[in-house]
């Protein structure tokens, strides 16, 4: 004898000892949600606007690891004129966004894209980011700072 009736009498209410048919369908639902949600989680990361940083794109003389605390490293560089015109090409279609930047192996966490402060500034953001040309990737251990730094110059 089943442990659990899901069956209804004939004048239509439960038999008595059985479960409502939605009991099954909440714990079918709680189920698909408990196995979709990694899946699900792990696409809405893969669909984040990415770019991909090219040995090409960087001033090679300008990469730069320096020890910043304890155990944390920063990666410094300038951008070359077409590396830097990409990269705020990318931030402009972006702004807003979360987005990432790979480098070889190594992907940031998502962050929001740069952008001016106020529209109205845009124009002159634009022109001072491409004189300046430098990014950095902070608060990093130094193996991955290492990796960064082979893969920005072509290693």
């Amino acid at each position: 004898m089943p442990k659990f009736k899901f069956h209804y009498s004939p004048a239509g209410k439960p038999a008595p000892g059985a479960r409502p048919r939605n009991y099954l369908m909440n714990r079918l639902f709680l189920l698909l949600m408990l196995v979709c949600s990694p899946i699900l989680a792990a696409r809405a990361k893969a669909s984040l606007p990415v770019i991909r940083l090219m040995p090409s794109d960087i001033v090679q003389d300008s990469i730069k690891q320096v020890h910043w605390t304890t155990n944390t490293f920063v990666v410094k560089w300038k951008y070359t004129r077409p590396g830097a015109k990409r990269m705020l090409d990318f931030w402009m279609q972006h702004s807003g966004q979360k987005v990432c930047i790979v480098v070889g192996s190594f992907t940031t966490p998502p962050f929001t894209a740069p952008g001016p402060l106020n529209p109205l500034d845009g124009s002159h953001w634009k022109k001072r980011w491409l004189e300046i040309r430098t990014d950095e990737f902070v608060n990093l251990n130094q193996e991955t700072a290492k990796t960064i730094v082979a893969a920005l110059k072509g290693g």
